[in-house]
């Protein structure tokens, strides 16, 4: 074999080894410089969200998230509270008629004119009938706070309204006529217990109002009536307990209201049945009549 031939195999010996591959456990990776992101401006791209702002809290001592947007927030509110067996009732009416003393009354005050500390609301459990339900009484209507978007908010929230008038007040009455509008405009849709209260009854001397008066205005306005006086906390625990009784009336099953409705009727006296038997009989060919048995039934607070 001549040289030449010996060099060009040796050559190609060489050539195929450094061709062969390399273990990868002996490979040294080669360090390569990070790349930096680049920003792309495509139409996908969005800024980064701004934090939530703050939510003022409340001089009232509840949250104030939510009260200037739609109603329907407010309602879920309202709802979500009646799921958990709470239910808000809400204090309606001019200053003065004594929208206070009631509150102060449900809360247990021992003298209804007596002051709780400046608070505005009021949770207790009431026994009605045998059942246990907790009410939270709102007061926020003549506060000084009082501002457009919290009348908004007291109009909203309510599981049950109270509106209240001052029977040795007229003007009283006529605004709370006005209040049964403004709230049947908000909550139109809803059928929630509205109950019109003639408080003061025991300043028979300044009467304004008569009982006549406020039952056919409640007829009208498709609510109840009751009369009361928180200074002799006469009817105060009726009205309470008629609030709890009218929201069972439409949170419950007609099953439930049925057995509910039984149970009272067997309490009631033969002489009460044999009465509203016959006015129901006399107003089917009486018109008058009828206006006049609405009317015993907008006082009633343990019927529909």
């Amino acid at each position: 074999m001549t040289l030449n031939s010996q060099r060009s195999n040796s050559h190609s010996s060489l050539r195929r080894r450094a061709s062969s591959p390399v273990p990868s456990a002996h490979r040294t990776p080669h360090p390569h410089p990070q790349a930096h992101p680049v920003l792309s401006l495509t139409a996908d791209w969005e800024p980064l969200a701004r934090p939530p702002r703050a939510q003022p809290s409340s001089p009232l001592g509840y949250s104030l998230a939510g009260q200037r947007g739609s109603s329907s927030s407010s309602s879920s509110d309202a709802s979500s509270d009646s799921g958990c067996g709470i239910f808000r009732v809400v204090l309606l009416g001019d200053g003065g008629v004594g929208k206070s003393s009631l509150a102060n009354f449900f809360a247990g005050a021992q003298d209804a004119q007596s002051e709780h500390g400046g608070e505005d609301s009021y949770e207790r459990t009431l026994t009605v009938d045998g059942e246990d339900t907790t009410l939270i009484v709102m007061d926020t209507w003549g506060s000084e706070v009082h501002s457009p978007w919290v009348q908004d908010y007291c109009m909203q929230v309510g599981n049950a309204y109270v509106i209240v008038y001052s029977i040795t007040d007229r003007a009283s009455f006529e605004s709370a006529s006005e209040l049964r509008i403004q709230l049947r405009r908000t909550r139109q849709a809803e059928n929630i217990p509205i109950i019109l209260v003639g408080n003061k009854s025991d300043l028979v001397r300044c009467r304004e109002v008569s009982v006549e008066e406020g039952r056919t205005c409640a007829v009208v306005f498709d609510c109840k009536f009751i009369e009361t006086s928180a200074t002799l906390q006469h009817n105060v625990r009726e009205l309470f307990e008629g609030v709890v009784r009218q929201i069972r009336l439409r949170r419950d099953s007609k099953e439930a209201n049925e057995r509910r409705m039984a149970s009272l009727k067997r309490r009631e006296s033969m002489t009460k049945r044999a009465r509203r038997f016959l006015d129901k009989l006399v107003a089917k060919n009486n018109k008058k009549m009828a206006l006049k048995v609405r009317s015993k039934s907008c006082h009633d607070l343990s019927v529909p």
